[in-house]
């Protein structure tokens, strides 16, 4: 290819053997040919003023394409219409669904709060059904306690009568009396271990929160206030007292005498 072709296709023309390209691939195929006939390389440069580029031999598709995307036309318009649209459209439903995330922590702040009141109100209700459950225990063995008292004071009475007995007395009846000993010591053993004791009196002061004076006498081996002598054995459950011991208090007295109290 001389000279005077390559400025007629510097200048937009194609050479008199080429036909227009059927599609953009052909066309691509003829530029490349182009360039390799002009011997077109990265340092060729080629200045061609808006004056002189015609547009007129153009293909088609391309003449499409540029019309499509000049600024201003028509089908541009529509595109940025269309893009804003999208874009409104995604806004719309990021805060859709930021809504959504909100109300589901909220809802789920909610469920948290009612769980933790419903785990609170059960301890409540289990620690209220325990406490009343070891209350009615309490008060159901208090109960069998005070019952059972008078036969342990009744077992006390016959093995003090026995021991008061003679010697030939306690040989006659010793089975007697030994059926009596066990059986009081099996019924104090069941009582130990429902937690009932019996209430220390001889030699302590006076607890009106423990003892029940009967009788107050002047005996000069005690203190006054003291109790000097137990009528009738007291006995409690833990710090809960089931009976008073009935005792005999002593008192300074002129005359020594036993009284009792009004």
């Amino acid at each position: 290819m001389n000279t005077d072709q390559m400025l007629e296709t510097a200048d937009g023309q194609l050479p008199e053997n080429a036909e227009p390209a059927a599609s953009v691939d052909e066309f691509i195929r003829e530029l490349e040919k182009f360039e390799q006939d002009l011997h077109i390389t990265a340092e060729l440069k080629i200045e061609v003023s808006e004056s002189e580029f015609d547009d007129s031999n153009l293909p088609d598709f391309i003449v499409q394409d540029l019309a499509a995307n000049k600024p201003g036309s028509k089908n541009a318009a529509q595109q940025s219409a269309s893009t804003s649209e999208a874009t409104l459209k995604l806004r719309q439903e990021i805060n859709s669904l930021e809504e959504t995330v909100v109300r589901f922590k909220a809802e789920r702040r909610d469920i948290l709060e009612r769980s933790e009141r419903q785990a609170k109100d059960f301890a409540n209700f289990r620690n209220r059904t325990e406490r009343e459950r070891h209350e009615l225990l309490s008060a159901q063995m208090e109960n069998l306690a005070r019952q059972m008292l008078p036969v342990l004071d009744n077992l006390d009475r016959a093995v003090d009568y026995a021991a008061a007995m003679s010697p030939e007395k306690q040989a006659e009846i010793a089975p007697f009396i030994d059926g009596i000993l066990l059986v009081n010591q099996q019924v104090r053993d069941v009582m130990a271990e429902m937690g009932v004791q019996p209430i220390v009196a001889i030699g302590d002061e006076f607890d009106p929160n423990l003892h029940e004076a009967v009788a107050i006498t002047s005996d000069g081996g005690h203190a006054p206030n003291t109790v000097s002598e137990e009528m009738l054995r007291g006995y409690r459950m833990g710090t809960r007292v089931l009976r008073h011991s009935m005792v005999k208090v002593t008192a300074a007295s002129e005359t020594g005498n036993e009284t009792r109290p009004n």
